[in-house]
């Protein structure tokens, strides 16, 4: 997994992108006071989501109906606000790419 740091542009101080193959699987925004979570969402996996969707809070369903889609996939920033969505962050982890076998 490549690990990469960037400015955030205009909106954050900070990005750190985790990158696997030439896609990136997320990125970690930070700014003072603030951080945000962001995952892009290509059409099948836009497809695996709608799903199983039921499965997911109000807040992840809503997000990701409101988030725009470009031509390389539906971009859903999240905002990290307490640890309440980290067991739903791996779940659309999941569908980007499957954990390592052992």
């Amino acid at each position: 997994m490549d690990c990469l740091w960037n400015s955030g542009g205009k909106a954050w101080k900070y990005e750190y992108k985790y990158r696997r193959g030439g896609k990136t699987l997320c990125a970690l925004y930070a700014r003072e006071g603030c951080s945000g979570f962001m995952v892009i969402l290509g059409k099948a996996e836009r497809e695996k989501f709608e799903l199983d969707r039921q499965n997911y809070s109000p807040l992840i369903q809503e997000k990701y109906d409101t988030s725009t889609t470009y031509h390389d996939g539906k971009w859903i920033m999240f905002p990290v606000d307490d640890v309440s969505l980290f067991d739903e962050f791996i779940d659309l982890l999941m569908i980007k790419r499957h954990p390592n076998r052992k």
